[in-house]
């Protein structure tokens, strides 16, 4: 079982985690529009294609 102790620790834990997560992203949001400019595009294609695959896999399944 959990002890008041840790469930601090945990809580604690948790709270600073995420803090820091929003400070980080804060931070990297200036970079992350130039770096990755167009990967939506690409990451769309990508499901697409994969997405395709499937169906093609399950047709020729169907089919046989």
């Amino acid at each position: 079982m959990l002890s008041p102790g840790r469930i601090v620790f945990a809580i604690c834990f948790v709270i600073i985690f995420v803090l820091l997560l929003v400070f980080g992203y804060r931070r990297d949001i200036r970079e992350r529009a130039s770096n990755y400019k167009g990967s939506t595009k690409i990451l769309i294609i990508i499901l697409s294609l994969l997405g395709l695959f499937i169906l093609i896999i399950n047709a020729l399944k169907f089919i046989s």
